[in-house]
């Protein structure tokens, strides 16, 4: 019976040491943080379409804590190059995966000269800010003034996402008269706009 409650007491002293390191392998990156990544199949304004999906696998060794995570985006829209307009491809980050398979909300910003970032929440507070609502079908002819304004129906409700949005951004090409072209492997260097916490 000793040998046993010896041999009990030990499995539960390493069960508890396990469970104390895999808390500890828990880290929060700092927002501001540089996480260099490399695209995972190439793109081009071209041929990409809204809702496609797009990976950047993280490939930085002084982010040790994010080894083998992946960072999942879509595309929102793409304008080819006409004119006097330069060729765009517009996305947004949706979450980091990591190895594990659990997943984190990401909000970083590429550090690049032809990207301009964007953050779907302020874009909204604009829209709300500029936007009227619905009314109701009808004409109003107002007093005396001599002028008359008529009102169409079909106004539809919205819902309005948390404030924290998504980060996300515009490529832009570098010329008015050429396609985007981001080869597989291309490098991508993100900068955290918020704290991130590894599982």
């Amino acid at each position: 019976m000793t040998i046993s409650r010896l041999v009990r007491s030990a499995t539960l002293a390493l069960a508890a040491i396990l469970a104390l390191g895999a808390v500890a392998d828990a880290a929060t990156i700092s927002n501001g943080a540089k996480i260099v990544c490399v695209l995972h199949k190439g793109m081009t304004s071209e041929t990409v379409t809204p809702g496609t999906d797009f990976k950047l696998h993280v490939d930085d060794p002084s982010q040790p804590d994010l080894a083998g995570a992946v960072v999942i985006g879509h595309v929102t829209n793409v304008t080819g190059p006409g004119g006097l307009t330069r060729a765009s491809i517009s996305f947004i980050f949706d979450y980091i995966q990591f190895p594990n398979g659990k997943r984190e909300p990401f909000h970083a910003a590429v550090v690049a000269q032809n990207v301009t970032q964007t953050n779907t929440a302020q874009a909204r507070r604009e829209q709300v800010k500029f936007s009227l609502p619905p009314m109701t079908t009808g004409t109003v002819t107002p007093g005396p003034i001599a002028w008359q304004m008529h009102f169409g129906g079909g106004g539809k409700p919205s819902v309005t996402p948390g404030p924290g949005g998504n980060s996300g951004g515009v490529v832009y090409a570098q010329q008015a008269s050429e396609q985007i072209v981001i080869p597989p492997g291309t490098p991508v260097t993100l900068q955290l706009t918020a704290e991130l916490t590894t599982p």
